[in-house]
């Protein structure tokens, strides 16, 4: 079943395609005591790595790099989707004003980067509603998103190999965001928690508000039906989901959920760990490696 209302199809001037350049993500880690992924696109003549948030201590980060054969000398940049505390500890300013690591985020973010120790001289500032911005052979689009306060960035990265959609914390899947995502190879979003478990938990009324709100979190359901549109007309090659909460959801009420409403992706589907990372998705092209 088609969605019921289409925005307009996401416009940019494609990425070429290479056959030679590797994508390879792996989220590290994803629940609200830590979120951090990495992304390493690799071309004959170059290779980019970047840090997705930065939830997960230096140390951590570290030595789950280095049992995938990956080394975190490597890491060019992170890129923040916001500065909430399992999204941004504060040991990596250290790291940042140790080895020169880049720090981008949000121009809206930049006090709350500050406020969490973050030396100023590492960051790098992007427009969240502006163009996008060149991080070697990537092209980034963000994306505005309500969550709190401050709210989210969530990205578009096209690179040679294929396009990763990357969004997390998001109050509620607008059209922008739909229409940004659109088309990519592989989506990575949240899908939070299960209604029925959040109110069954023991947790404070204003919390399960904050949550349900439409500025806290995605509930499974609201995943669902944001990946149905995200997804017409061209599926995702692999669907990662980010965030479930560890006292209101489970992987397997959610595998059933994903199972009975989008039979299609449900194979494609990975499920993110709180502290230990996914099997590494890999493209060349835009075609699984």
């Amino acid at each position: 079943m088609l969605p019921a209302a289409l925005g307009p199809l996401f416009s940019s001037i494609p990425r070429e395609r290479s056959v030679d350049a590797l994508l390879e993500f792996i989220v590290l880690g994803s629940s609200s005591s830590g979120n951090a992924s990495i992304l390493r696109v690799t071309t004959p003549g170059s290779r980019r790595q970047i840090l997705i948030d930065a939830g997960l201590s230096p140390r951590m980060v570290r030595g789950q790099l280095a049992l995938l054969g990956f080394d975190l000398a490597e890491t060019n940049e992170i890129l923040f989707t916001h500065f909430d505390n399992d999204h941004a500890q504060s040991g990596w300013a250290r790291i940042a004003m140790e080895t020169g690591l880049r720090m981008r985020c949000s121009t809206r973010h930049v006090r709350h980067a500050l406020a969490r120790g973050y030396p100023d001289v590492a960051l790098e500032p992007f427009d969240p509603s502006g163009a996008a911005f060149e991080l070697g052979p990537l092209r980034v689009h963000p994306c505005e998103n309500p969550h709190d306060d401050a709210g989210t960035v969530a990205f578009r990265i096209e690179t040679p190999a294929g396009d990763l959609g990357f969004a997390t914390d998001i109050g509620r899947a607008n059209e922008p965001l739909l229409d940004a995502l659109r088309g990519v190879d592989i989506l990575a979003i949240e899908s939070n928690y299960d209604p029925e478990m959040q109110e069954a938990s023991g947790r404070p009324r204003v919390l399960k508000d904050r949550i349900m709100g439409g500025k806290g979190h995605l509930s499974n359901g609201q995943c669902v039906e944001a990946v149905r549109t995200i997804a017409w007309p061209d599926e995702p090659a692999h669907v990662v989901l980010l965030h479930l909460s560890r006292d209101c959801n489970h992987p397997a009420l959610v595998r059933r959920l994903w199972e009975q409403e989008l039979p299609s992706l449900a194979a494609r589907l990975s499920i993110a760990e709180p502290r230990a990372p996914i099997a590494p998705i890999r493209m060349r092209g835009g075609a699984r490696a």
